[in-house]
């Protein structure tokens, strides 16, 4: 039996494995986001850990901790709190073993990067779905009609215009 269908089998078996393998996974990927994002932050400049620390309301030895792949586990609130400081959103999906093996052998640092807060125009402006027809921008929707969830591009506007009305007001400084 080969190694990978070995490790398939394990996966297949043991809820343990399963969780092992995901967690390597995320513990990986997640630091090398962080610090890829930080060292490529423009505005404002993020050169080091410490401006990351100020940024995010964290101490520089938790960003430390982050950047370093399988150092620290992450909570939501640690993970929100960064993306805001670094002027990103953060997307978590449950999705199939191939999609997260795919993604992850397709990372690269030197080509990864997000697009800030204040340059995402379609965010800032969703009526420009409309006129444009085209809902890339959005930060990963397909520039089909579509895209992977089913979601059409008017929709997508509506849950943007939905932020006037979100339950939680002062999330949003409103």
């Amino acid at each position: 039996m080969s190694e990978r269908s070995e490790r398939i089998s394990r996966l297949l078996k043991s809820h343990a494995a399963r969780t092992a393998y995901i967690k390597a996974k995320l513990s990986v990927l997640i630091p090398a986001q962080i610090r890829t994002l930080r060292t490529k932050s423009v505005d404002p400049p993020m050169t080091y850990q410490r401006d990351l620390a100020r940024e995010s309301d964290l101490h520089q030895s938790r960003i430390s901790m982050f950047e370093t792949p399988g150092a620290a586990n992450m909570t939501i609130e640690s993970i929100a709190k960064i993306a805001a400081a670094l002027r990103v959103g953060v997307v978590i999906k449950f999705v199939p073993f191939s999609d997260m093996v795919r993604w992850e052998s397709s990372f690269s640092p030197d080509t990864f990067d997000v697009m800030r807060l204040q340059e995402d125009g379609l965010f800032l402006n969703p009526e420009d779905i409309a006129k444009t027809g085209n809902s890339r921008q959005l930060g990963g929707l397909e520039s089909s009609p579509e895209n992977e969830t089913g979601m059409m591009k008017m929709e997508v506007i509506a849950q943007y215009e939905s932020l006037d009305t979100y339950p939680h007001q002062n999330a949003i400084g409103a």
